[in-house]
Parts: C-alpha cells; sequence; structure tokens
C-alpha cells in the first residue's frame, strides 16, 4: 500500500476515534448510562414521608436559603430571593448568582437524584429597593457543580448624623451552605445521595 494511503488511513482511523468519543461524551452530559441509584442505600432507611419532613425540617429564618415542595419534583432547596427581608441583603451585596438544588426522591431505589442548576440574578429599581430577578437558562450550568462561594463586605455610616464608619453587612454564600445539609439529612435517613448531570433524571415527567 502506498505511503499516502496509509496516511490516510491513519488519519481517518483517527478522526473516527475522536468523533466516537465526542458522541459518548455527548450522551454522558445528556444524561444517557446515568447511574440511578439502589446500590448504597440503607435496609434500614426511613420513608419518603419521613426523609421529606427532614429535609423541610432544615429551613430557618436566619438562613439565607429555603427548601420547598414543587410538582415537577419533590423538593427544591435554593437561596431565598423571594424572601423581601433576605434579598434587601442580597441586593447590598450584589449577589450575582443563583443556585438551586432540584430534589427528587425514588422510594423504589431510596435515593434522593440531585440536579444542581446555576443562574444569573439582575437587579431592578422598585418601589421598595432594588428586586431580584432570577434566570435559569440552558446557556448556564446545570448538573454537578463543584465549587462556587461569593464573598463581601460593605462599610458605610450607619447612624444618620454620625460620622464613624462601620461595617454594614458581612457576608458569605456557599453553595455548599445549601448543600451539605442536605446531603447529610438524606444519608443519616438511610437513602443514597447520587448527583445526575440530565434534569429529567431529577424531575416528574409534567
Amino acid at each position: 500500500m502506498p505511503q499516502l494511503e496509509i496516511v490516510t488511513v491513519i488519519v481517518v482511523f483517527i478522526a473516527g476515534i475522536a468523533a466516537g468519543v465526542g458522541v459518548y461524551f455527548a450522551l454522558l452530559g445528556a444524561g444517557f448510562f446515568q447511574y440511578m441509584g439502589g446500590k448504597k442505600s440503607s435496609p434500614t432507611a426511613v420513608s419518603k414521608r419521613a426523609l421529606v419532613s427532614r429535609l423541610l425540617a432544615l429551613n430557618d429564618p436566619a438562613k439565607p436559603y429555603h427548601i420547598v415542595r414543587r410538582e415537577d419534583t419533590d423538593i427544591i432547596a435554593e437561596w431565598k430571593f423571594v424572601d423581601a427581608s433576605w434579598y434587601g441583603i442580597f441586593s447590598k451585596s450584589r449577589l450575582k448568582g443563583a443556585y438551586r438544588m432540584n430534589l427528587l426522591l425514588d422510594e423504589v431505589r431510596r435515593s434522593v437524584r440531585c440536579y444542581e442548576e446555576y443562574g444569573s440574578v439582575s437587579w431592578t429599581a422598585g418601589a421598595s429597593g432594588l428586586v431580584p430577578s432570577v434566570h435559569y437558562r440552558k446557556s448556564f450550568f446545570g448538573g454537578r457543580i463543584l465549587y462556587k462561594k461569593e464573598f463581601g463586605k460593605g462599610y458605610g455610616i450607619k447612624e444618620p448624623g454620625s460620622f464613624k464608619f462601620d461595617k454594614v453587612y458581612d457576608y458569605r454564600f456557599d453553595i455548599d451552605d445549601i448543600r451539605q445539609p442536605v446531603i447529610a439529612v438524606v444519608e443519616e435517613g438511610g437513602w443514597e445521595w447520587v448527583p445526575v448531570t440530565a434534569r429529567r433524571h431529577a424531575a416528574y415527567r409534567m
């Protein structure tokens, strides 16, 4: 076989492998070959109803996130952008990122499938100050979010007529502040925590 033909065959072979790898990772990212749980749950796992109650019990007015029921999935956990007492703090800190966990509780496998979303926050002036608008779009990252933190401090005059500058806010918004307590409750209840990369694996078909 002439040398040129050998090179052509090699190039075509390598291109075929690259295309195959690309297709595999595309399918993987779309949620195919996704593990759904069922191997690490405990035989003494609590019921789905009990686990839901334990997760909702994590709610605390002093925490910047809330955990609520949803129709398209079982539970979501996210920053309290709908809470006026908290979005005032968010606006002062100019929080730019929105984080949400979608949790589907599979009672057969005793697994909690979690799909994470990270979107954007825009602020507009309203009658009571800046009002947040949260956007979760397909262009934003979804699936497994490994690390995201935002820190900030602001200084100003706390009291009218006083020239003393002091710290007006000091915040830390770390997605692990939401995620880790939820994972702890799930695992303490004997259920398996299963991160997924496709939203459909953590949602009901509507």
